[in-house]
């Protein structure tokens, strides 16, 4: 039995050296390589954070919503964008601030609104964070003029976003073709340009006109309200003419403004379509773009549509000029538009983020893209930019304009609202014939001096 247990055990240590020997030996497990791990998104400093804007229903609008797409990708805070009309507007925010309820922590802000809005302290007074970050905003590239969208005494109550030059509109069409030319010259004894002094608008408006064929030298806004005030006054600037003075006198019927007035009920008597009268800007605007007007006072807002085919009967027939003057007199082109405030109820976080919105959107890069877009203008580097340029020929008129143009033409001051409803009543009064130039600018003078 002992022998036997021997046996077995050599015989089972032999098997056992056989089978580790020549036996497929297990590889040891590899350790699993390490994964480099990916950086975490860079944080979104305003993750979640909401705020609104309200926002004035120009060209530019609607590409507001891609620069707030583009903020809320690079800040995480969404901007909701409201598009409203003028009127609505101006009464929203205005009972938004004047109650506390800050709906809106942004708004666009009229260049004429300055004066009223500093004085009620209803926005924010940016002018210590636009010194703190000058250096980022790159402030001497933002053309002086634009700084009229919001600079009132000591405070910036609104930013530079959108600046518009007044600027002549015409067809070109008709001032290049050979006939009318040659024509032109036969009747008035010198050659037909587009106008640069009033006299010449004039004779431009007399001889386009021609009522069986529709057609019509010079059409203006003439319906009772801002639409013929803010008119009547791109004419008055041409004339040398101003409504306050800058020591706070009212000439609202001095010569100037009268030879202003005087030319402006001729549009209408003479030049313009059956019906201006009643003419608000959009209509304005269609009686040029159908090519039922040759001429017209109008924004530089507006040009990029006049070559767009499918709102403009007259794509790439339009050019751009400055604004015709009367030689001789003081008569610096008109510059309006739109700035961007803060809600002064709005909580310190909601200031932050729409500070930075408002570096966003007014930043090189954004502006560049904003003109491409139907915005306008308020650095000079974007005016000037070659690729631009190539795109927008006119944009050489319009530098003109802002290198010479007065944001104060149309009243900044607390009362601008009150003139322009006294304005809108006796300008239209005048081109209706209820009085005269003279007694309507004298009434005119009357009620604007008692504002003050």
């Amino acid at each position: 039995m002992k022998n036997t247990c021997i046996i077995f055990l050599v015989l089972f240590l032999t098997m056992s050296l056989a089978l580790f020997a020549g036996g497929k030996q297990e590889e040891p497990m590899e350790k699993p390589a390490v994964q480099a791990e990916e950086p975490a998104p860079a944080a979104k400093p305003y993750e979640g954070k909401v705020i609104r804007l309200a926002a004035q229903g120009d060209q530019f609008a609607p590409y507001m919503k891609v620069l707030s797409e583009q903020f809320e990708e690079k800040t995480g805070a969404r901007v909701e964008v409201d598009i409203l009309g003028y009127v609505e507007l101006m009464q929203k925010i205005t009972q938004d601030y004047a109650t506390d309820t800050n709906q809106y922590v942004l708004a666009t802000v009229d260049i004429v609104w300055t004066g009223e809005f500093a004085e009620k302290g209803w926005t924010v007074d940016l002018s210590s964070l636009i010194k703190r970050d000058e250096a980022e905003i790159n402030t001497d590239d933002i053309l002086p003029v634009m700084w009229a969208m919001g600079t009132w005494k000591d405070k910036v109550i609104a930013f530079p976003m959108s600046g518009y030059a007044n600027n002549l509109i015409y067809n070109k069409a008709y001032f290049e073709d050979p006939e009318e030319q040659k024509a032109f010259k036969a009747e008035y004894g010198y050659e037909l340009k587009p106008p640069t002094t009033m006299d010449e608008l004039a004779d431009a408006a007399e001889f386009f006109t021609r009522p069986d064929e529709n057609l019509y030298g010079l059409v203006a806004n003439g319906a009772r309200g801002p639409a013929v005030a803010q008119d009547w006054m791109e004419y008055m600037r041409g004339f040398g003419g101003q409504i306050v003075d800058e020591s706070g006198n009212v000439t609202v019927n001095s010569p100037e403004c009268l030879a202003s007035l005087e030319f402006f009920v001729d549009i209408f008597d003479k030049w313009a379509p059956p019906g201006a009268i009643g003419y608000w800007w959009d209509d304005r605007e269609t009686s040029y773009r159908t090519g039922q007007s040759v001429m017209q006072s109008s924004w530089s807002i507006a040009r990029a549509g006049y070559d767009d085919p499918s709102i403009s009967l007259v794509a790439g027939k339009t050019g751009l000029a400055v604004t015709p003057t009367v030689p001789g007199v003081n008569a610096l082109y008109g510059i309006g538009g739109w700035g961007i405030g803060i809600n002064a109820d709005s909580s310190a976080e909601e200031q932050e983020i729409a500070w930075e919105y408002i570096k966003w959107i007014t930043s090189p890069e954004a502006q560049k893209e904003w003109l491409l877009n139907d915005g306008q203008p308020i650095r000079r580097s974007t005016v000037t930019d070659p690729e631009l340029n190539g795109k927008m020929p006119w944009l050489k008129e319009m530098l003109k304009a802002y290198e010479n143009g007065d944001g104060d033409y149309r009243p900044r001051n607390p009362q601008a609202s009150e003139i322009q409803n006294i304005l809108g009543l006796r300008i239209n009064q005048a081109i209706t014939h209820e009085l005269t130039a003279k007694e309507a600018l004298d009434k005119a003078a009357e009620e604007i001096g008692a504002l003050f």
